[in-house]
This record gives C-alpha cells, sequence and structure tokens, in this order.
C-alpha cells in the first residue's frame, strides 16, 4: 500500500508541474500579445500623421478649433479638429472611450469640403483594440458648425455614424 501512495503523491506532483509550465507559458504569450497590440496602435497613429504646414509670413490664416461628441450606446467620444478658416491641414484628436489623432484637410470653401482619417485605440476592457475612421462632410462658416459623416471599424466590427461639431 506504500508503494500506491507513493507513485500517486508523485504523479500528482508531476501534473501541477505540468499545469504550471502551462499557465506560465499562457501568460507569456498574452503578454506578447499585448506588447505587439500597444506597439500597432503607435505604429499606426505614427504612420497616419500628415506635416502641418508653414504659413508664409504674408498669409494670414485664422485658427479654427471645432469641438464636438460621438455617441453610440454606452460609448462616448469627444472629438476636436483644428484647421485654418482659409483651407489646408486638419489636425485634431478624440478622447473618451476611444482615443487617438486625427488628419485630414479641408478647402476653405463655405459649405466646403473637410475629410480626414482617425487613428487610435478603444478601451473595452483591460485591452485596447486598435481602432480607425475614415469621415467627411462640410463646414458652414455662417452658422459655424461641421456636419461630418463617416465609418469607422475596430478588430473587424465596422460602423457608420454622423456628428455635428461647433465652432
Amino acid at each position: 500500500m506504500e508503494e500506491i501512495k507513493r507513485t500517486n503523491n508523485s504523479s500528482i506532483k508531476n501534473g501541477f508541474s505540468g499545469i504550471l509550465i502551462l499557465f506560465i507559458v499562457l501568460l507569456i504569450l498574452i503578454g506578447g500579445l499585448i506588447a505587439f497590440d500597444f506597439g500597432y496602435i503607435a505604429y499606426t497613429e505614427k504612420q497616419n500623421v500628415l506635416p502641418t504646414p508653414t504659413p508664409t509670413s504674408d498669409q494670414i490664416q485664422t485658427p479654427i478649433i471645432a469641438h464636438g461628441t460621438f455617441s453610440k450606446g454606452d460609448y462616448n467620444v469627444n472629438i476636436t479638429l483644428n484647421f485654418p478658416l482659409e483651407g489646408g491641414v486638419v489636425s485634431g484628436d478624440f478622447s473618451g472611450d476611444c482615443s487617438g489623432k486625427i488628419t485630414g484637410s479641408y478647402d476653405s470653401k463655405d459649405s466646403g469640403v473637410i475629410t480626414g482619417k482617425a487613428f487610435g485605440s478603444c478601451n473595452p476592457f483591460l485591452i485596447p483594440i486598435p481602432a480607425s475612421a475614415n469621415f467627411s462632410g462640410t463646414v458652414n462658416q455662417q452658422q459655424k458648425n461641421i456636419f461630418i459623416t463617416g465609418t469607422g471599424s475596430a478588430v473587424g466590427v465596422s460602423g457608420s455614424g454622423s456628428l455635428t461639431l461647433t465652432f
């Protein structure tokens, strides 16, 4: 009987060691995937930032800062766009349940076209999920608002929506 007990104890120890090794390997894999995720998000944000042109000394530009909030279900994102009223490069950011950078262009006309892209991440869980969106809209200089429609995606799930920003 003693021999059987020793065999059972050693097989329990061997089984526990296997589970411990499997747990450690899983932790390393999950850590690697999380590190890759953060790296991918940082890479896409840096790759999609347009340069800001330097105006000439005789060119007067009126800076515009437009704000708005996009809501979908339980998620809210605050959006800020910066652009010259005379047209040119659009920059900005978004924060809230998702965060990141915005780049684009504006053609300077009243009821003119504004277009761009947004790149960043959403944090519905503990791990950020890469997210991106494309948008286009019109700038109404008289009413001081921008009506934008866009489509976005995060982890293969896409959606569309619209919002109005004011300046």
